[in-house]
């Protein structure tokens, strides 16, 4: 189980440097903006994206769409580097020295 935890803090960091380097490229050609985690899923297949959110609201309640969505305005290298950051400060091993 520690090996699938200490994994996917890797992709998720992996990620965020990847979208954090594209944001960087995209700022140095002059283009405003960051690029956000609800960017990048609607570029990657946009239908699932509004399926998503009327699975939400249908399904759960419309209330619950709106943290969501504020999470999926919110830059991309912060919402996949924090939990990467926490998964991966949580495979450390804890050895006292002696």
């Amino acid at each position: 189980m520690k090996k699938i935890g200490c994994s996917l803090g890797f992709v998720l960091l992996l990620l965020a440097a990847a979208s954090a380097l594209a944001e960087i490229i995209m700022l140095a050609q002059g283009a405003p903006g960051t690029i956000s985690l609800g960017w990048i899923w609607f570029q990657i297949h946009g239908n699932s994206l509004v399926g998503f959110q009327a699975l939400i609201e249908k399904s759960i309640s419309p209330a619950v769409w709106q943290p969501i969505q504020y999470l999926l305005t919110l830059p991309a290298w912060l919402v996949l580097g924090i939990p990467g950051v926490i998964f991966g400060l949580s495979c450390r091993s804890l050895r006292r020295s002696r």
